[in-house]
């Protein structure tokens, strides 16, 4: 049920670490960033490597609601789930990028957030890379 690239950004290493490993294990092509300036990098190759970015809304150098328009710059294909303790609503986005983010509140199992992220990506079901 793989076939999906995928960036996590987070600062929480044993997070990354567990979800990482998890996410492997189903198929999935998962690179991490602990800061928003890695994601950035990565996400602006040409082209954009990752289907989907799971964002923590809480990272050192940025905060992920500044980061989040940056990466949805970066490429018009590429989806954002937010993945944060604190609650957040696409409504605030204009509306041509809402269908590109989705959130998952923390906590939550690894099996929630795949689920999530096959909802926010449902093309990418089956899909090669």
């Amino acid at each position: 049920m793989g076939n999906l690239s995928l960036l996590l950004v987070d600062d929480e290493k044993p997070l990354l670490a567990l979800l990482r490993k998890y996410l492997e294990r189903g198929g999935y092509a998962v690179d991490v960033a602990e800061t928003a300036q890695d994601a950035l990098t990565k996400c602006r190759q040409s082209p954009c490597p990752f289907h989907v970015v799971v964002l923590d809304l809480n990272l050192p150098d940025m905060p992920g609601a500044q980061l989040l328009p940056l990466l949805l710059a970066a490429d018009a294909r590429l989806k954002v789930l937010i993945s944060s303790g604190t609650p957040f609503s696409s409504d605030v986005l204009p509306a041509e990028q809402r269908s590109r983010v989705s959130s998952i509140l923390k906590p939550y199992m690894p099996a929630e957030l795949q689920e999530a992220m096959h909802s926010l990506a449902p093309m990418a079901r089956g899909a090669s890379v």
